[in-house]
């Protein structure tokens, strides 16, 4: 095959950005090759180039950017490109001194640095930094690829830490390569890695996310490695948050359904449990003045008597009760309340690639393919629950997705603090004052209530103080059912969490915030505040909807 037409630009100081961004080269990701082999490692070398990385650079597509020498993995790619059907991008970057017979003839495209500029990998990245500005918003991803490597190579390396540019390792290529997996990979026995005693493989060992890959490795797996690092299409993963949203959102609004029947239904029990004692006291004899009977009586239908209260009444409850105990309202709602929480916890930990959708642990399968498992298994969960005997309708999203973070961009750690941390805060405050509030309304009924109940029996009106008793254990039993006392504990403790947390990240100096690890920290921390506190609140709330079931087969016969 003939070699293609090289076209050698030459850069000076003043105009090369101008002349980098009229070669619109920047709407691809990036790929940077760096390093050489022996010639008994050429023929894996020749196999990775022609199955993965090409074919990679033409779909999904990347830009390739090398030294563009006749040898080494230049070389290599530059032949692997002009072999396939549709060649990928490659452009050599060479040093003013390089001899043109040095360059490779297979790159079509040849940036040659100014005289001025001695510092050839110094430059060489400034260029790279342009040809990965994207949008306004978001760079096109980069990443570097290593074989062997020695001097030129760390250097080259330690600027992909500054810029949090991932890096390939190809074990058993010899030189940096392996130097730097066996620094950064436990030991079989499960040891952790010694940190190295070079000061410039320490600097790599600490800013640089490296993945291994034996040469003589998968080509599938290598594929997979390099597809979730380039293959960064805003579609798919729109796609599949404003999925996950939806889900979130069916979830989200049946809980709220399930719980305002739930709530209706107890507020009628308790209501017609009052209305009981009442009516069986007003049917007793001597409860309230003839004179009084025959006043209500006048106002009242012949047909409406006491005793059909005192009939109609337990009847309604047992109603209610069977129905209660059938369709179980409750339990719908703390389990669709669980599962939506479940949802919102793995979304913000896919939007920040954080635990398990971080870049070192999904270098095999995408974040995506996770996200949608995970979501897969909380419904799974749901099936078999008392969620599937019900309708779990459409979520309505007219206007929601839009108040939703980051349908097609992930979060970067102040959007996290934003729409998560602070807005979960918000939450907090606004619903312990509220909770706070109806616990001391509620236990001062109570008192009150008792100290009726206490005054009745005082002025010999015993027959009432069965209705004071009534009010009394219908306050309990709101009180204990939802749980005020324990969720106000819970929605405290988390506040304070939430709040330790927002301050340690504000007390952290810019470049600690721009640490990887930190990053894990606050997004870690702040999810396992809330499962906690959402699976707190789970186990309460279903004791207390089992201790009411308990009870209202007795609630029933009255």
């Amino acid at each position: 095959m003939a070699a293609p037409q090289q076209q050698i630009i030459e850069l000076a100081p003043d105009t090369y950005k101008q002349v980098i961004e009229a070669l619109h080269l920047s709407a691809k990701p990036l790929i940077i090759l760096l390093g050489d082999v022996s010639e008994e490692l050429k023929p894996q070398m020749r196999a990775i180039c022609r199955r993965v990385i090409a074919p990679l650079a033409v779909n999904p597509g990347a830009l390739i950017i090398d030294n563009a020498t006749c040898a080494g993995c230049a070389a290599v790619v530059g032949q692997a490109s002009q072999e396939l059907d549709t060649s990928p991008t490659v452009v050599g970057i060479v040093s003013h001194d390089t001899r043109p017979e040095t360059i490779d003839p297979n790159h079509p495209l040849i940036l040659r640095l100014a005289a001025e500029w001695a510092d050839p990998v110094k430059y060489s990245f400034q260029i790279a930094d342009l040809l990965v500005k994207g949008t306004a918003d978001r760079d096109q991803p980069a990443l570097a690829i290593l074989f062997g490597g020695a001097e030129l190579e760390t250097r080259a390396l330690i600027r992909c830490g500054a810029r949090a540019w991932p890096v390939v390792a190809i074990q058993g290529t010899g030189g940096l390569a392996d130097r730097i997996i066996d620094a950064t990979t436990s030991q079989p026995d499960g040891t952790p890695p010694n940190p190295p005693k070079d000061p410039e493989l320490r600097e790599i060992f600490d800013n640089v996310d490296v993945y291994p890959f034996r040469i003589d490795g998968s080509m599938d797996d290598l594929s997979a490695i390099l597809l979730g690092r380039i293959d960064q299409r805003g579609d798919r993963a729109a796609i599949v948050i404003k999925d996950s949203w939806g889900r979130f959102d069916r979830l989200d609004q049946a809980a709220g359904r399930s719980q305002k029947l739930f709530r209706h239904l107890e507020l009628t029990l308790i209501y017609l449990a009052v209305v009981a004692a009442a009516f069986a006291v007003l049917k007793s004899g001597g409860a309230v003045p003839q004179s009084f009977k025959d006043w209500a009586h006048s106002f009242a239908p012949q047909w409406i008597t006491l005793h059909a209260f005192v009939i109609v009444v337990p009847v309604l409850i047992s109603i209610i009760g069977a129905y209660n105990s059938h369709f179980r309202d409750g339990y719908k709602w703390i389990l669709l309340r669980g599962g939506a929480e479940a949802m919102k916890r793995e979304i913000y930990r896919f939007l920040t690639r954080s635990g398990v959708y971080s870049d070192q642990q999904c270098y095999q399968t995408s974040r995506e393919s996770k996200l949608t498992a995970r979501m897969k298994d909380i419904t799974a969960a749901l099936e078999h629950s008392e969620v599937n005997k019900m309708n779990v309708k459409d979520a309505d999203l007219a206007g929601t997705l839009k108040a939703k973070p980051a349908l097609g961009n992930f979060l970067t750690p102040e959007d996290y603090l934003e729409y998560r941390i602070s807005d979960q805060i918000r939450f907090f405050q606004r619903n312990s004052g509220r909770l706070s509030r109806r616990l001391v309304w509620l236990q001062v009924s109570i008192y009150l209530a008792g100290g009726a109940g206490t005054l009745l029996a005082a002025f010999r009106r015993d027959v009432w103080v069965a209705v004071a008793t009534a009010v009394v254990t219908a306050l309990a039993t709101k009180l204990q059912t939802d749980q005020v006392e324990n969720t106000l504990v819970q929605y405290n403790q988390a506040l304070t969490a939430l709040r330790n947390i927002q301050s340690w990240w504000q007390g952290l100096s810019n470049w600690e915030r721009s640490r990887r690890r930190n990053i894990d920290v606050l997004v870690d921390q702040t999810e396992r505040t809330l499962e906690s506190e959402t699976a707190g609140w789970v186990q309460q709330m279903q004791s207390a909807l089992e201790k009411l079931t308990e009870k209202e087969p007795a609630g029933a016969r009255t």
